[in-house]
């Protein structure tokens, strides 16, 4: 059976139309459509949103697509890079990516735009390198990032902080100047930055522990105490940066999200949630018993996600975004709203939400688990059964099935290769990164090593073929997994058990299983076989194993579709899996498709 496909959902108008924003027959509940035209949705991992309904949506490790208005969609890739993270201002958007370059999609679009590339023939045909980071001269690599309606903000790995584009004071550089093509130093010892579609200030936090605000000061949104607009940052008093998850500077107000879930609101009185102008961050009433994950805000909007699935919103209005019926007038106060059904009391399901100018898309969060797990298999050092020794006694303990099925070498074919060369002992640790889960931050760094072992720089996303590659190949598996065979009812208590046998690579089983792992924790290193006591059927058990090296659950006609359902929802739980597992997404899925 075909799985569906992970559904994307986006409310507002759209092509100049105004769609109805809610269901006649279910106040408070905003009309979702199902967006069918992102083909592979569950590969998204992010979806941002700017103006005029154009999106960028981040796929997989580094691909990109661009969806417009006039329903164009142009598809990009990132050559050599991974990315960690997309923003989106008003017509521009940015791209980090995990070796600390700066790439920028943009449009000219008025005098406060300010494109980072060319500002002359920036268009949206074309994702650009920002030189004033990418630049190897430069020697500056960005850590995180903002964006600010026409003004961007990065941090960079030395905790500088630089800003560029619109100001009006909000850069932070002493000056109301209208706009700054290249980045100003604007700050040092910055740890994070936050900013917002459409806001006129911004907020950042240091390494002393310290919030600080810089911007525009109407009805106190800065949470300063005050309404003086500030063109150097100030410091704001009452947070430390320890207790921040998120903030975000919207139109006259801001929000600020803390990592316990709490959720204080300042500024103006219609948008701010308090229903009265706040010069300080208050705690919102409406949601004081609720514990918030997950937020996006517009200009004047502003909606909120709970870890229980539910959907809260203030602020809007009919004319560009959901609404319930109090029609046109604002929603001063959190009202909660209907999700999609197939997202309905279902708090298992990770949920996101961006909102752009005009519209707001809901969609299912992306979660490699397997690349998750084996990073912390990496990072624990847990069950290694070699070592990788080279020059100046550098000993790196290492599991050989795993290098040597990544490389397609022998550990001694590596060290005699590697040997020849004078790589460092951090050099080597940024292949292995590689070799167990992906990362890739510096590039030229990898392409010598690569040249070194005689093999072509790897692919992108190449982590998960090599575990499918891994699970087909049955003569490296080392380890069988013993099913009792209940299908003889006519045994006899005397007469010998029998089970049926799953070759399995003992490395995956335990790095995705917390069961298995505690169980190979007791056995010894001789062992090469373990029983199932979890009673499931082996058609079950078969499907899950294959998760294990796929990260995708695969069921046939053939299946008892009810049964093995029922076996999987269960078996996230008894085999303790990744709580990021996206097992109950995908049986959802194949739920809905019946």
């Amino acid at each position: 059976m075909n799985q569906t496909k992970t559904q994307i959902f986006y409310s507002g108008k759209r092509n100049n139309s105004i769609h109805q924003l809610y269901n006649e027959n279910e106040n408070k509940s905003p009309r979702w459509t199902p967006l069918s035209k992102i083909k592979n949705a569950n590969k998204v991992r992010k979806i941002v949103s700017g103006h005029d309904h154009n999106c960028l949506i981040w796929k997989g490790i580094n691909n990109l697509e661009f969806h417009q208005a006039n329903n164009q969609i142009k598809f990009f890739t990132i050559e050599n890079e991974e990315i960690k993270a997309i923003q989106s201002g008003y017509q521009t958007y940015l791209i980090l990516t995990k070796s600390g370059k700066v790439f920028s999609l943009a449009q000219k679009f008025s005098y406060r735009e300010v494109p980072l590339s060319d500002p002359q023939s920036s268009t949206f045909e074309k994702i650009r390198p920002v030189p004033f980071f990418n630049k190897k001269e430069n020697n500056r690599k960005v850590e995180t990032f903002a964006m600010v309606g026409w003004s961007n903000y990065f941090v960079c790995k030395d905790g500088k902080l630089f800003g560029n584009g619109y100001n009006e004071g909000r850069l932070g550089d002493g000056t109301s100047n209208r706009a700054k093509n290249l980045p100003v130093l604007i700050f040092e010892n910055v740890t994070r930055v936050f900013g917002g579609l459409e806001g006129y200030c911004f907020f950042f936090t240091t390494k002393n522990n310290d919030l600080y605000a810089c911007g525009t000061n109407q009805y106190g949104c800065l949470g300063t105490g005050n309404s003086t607009s500030q063109k150097s940052p100030v410091k704001v008093p009452n947070w430390k940066a320890e207790d921040i998850l998120y903030i975000q500077t919207n139109d006259d107000h801001s929000i600020l999200i803390t990592k316990e879930g709490k959720t204080y609101g300042c500024g103006h009185d219609c948008f701010n949630g308090l229903t009265q102008d706040k010069s300080t961050f208050t705690e919102i009433e409406e949601l004081k018993n609720k514990k918030v994950v997950e937020y996006s805000g517009g200009s004047r909007i502003s909606l909120a996600l709970t870890n229980e699935n539910e959907l809260f919103g203030w602020g809007f209005e009919t004319d560009n975004h959901p609404t319930d019926q109090y029609g046109n007038i604002w929603i001063c106060k959190p009202h909660k709203f209907n999700l999609p059904k197939i997202f309905q009391n279902n708090p298992s399901i990770k949920l996101k939400i961006t909102c752009g100018t005009h519209c707001v898309y809901l969609y299912p969060s992306y979660n490699n688990c397997l690349i998750q797990d084996f990073q912390k298999l990496f990072e624990s050092k847990i069950f290694c059964d070699s070592k990788l020794s080279l020059n100046e006694n550098i000993q790196f303990p290492i599991h050989k099935i795993i290098v040597e099925s990544r490389t397609n070498l022998q550990i001694s074919t590596i060290e005699d290769l590697l040997n020849k060369e004078s790589f460092s002992k951090q050099e080597i640790l940024l292949f292995l990164k590689w070799v167990y889960f992906d990362e890739i931050t510096n590039v030229d760094l990898l392409k010598q090593i690569f040249n070194s072992l005689n093999l072509s720089f790897p692919p992108k996303n190449t982590f998960q073929k090599d575990l499918h590659d891994l699970f087909n190949d049955e003569d490296s598996k080392d380890f069988t997994l013993l099913i009792k065979n209940d299908d003889d009812e006519d045994e006899d208590e005397d007469d010998e058990e029998v089970y049926e046998e799953i070759p399995v690579h003992k490395i995956v089983l335990l790095t995705r299983s917390g069961l298995f792992r505690e169980m190979f924790e007791n056995i010894t290193e001789e062992s090469k076989s373990v029983k199932d006591y979890s009673g499931k059927s082996i058609e079950s058990i078969e499907i899950l194993i294959k998760y294990f090296y796929t990260e995708k659950i695969e069921l046939t006609a053939d299946h008892d579709i009810q049964l093995v359902i029922e076996e999987l929802e269960d078996s996230i739980e008894y085999y303790q899996l990744n709580e990021n597992s996206n097992i109950l997404n995908q049986l959802n899925e194949i739920k809905n498709k019946l």
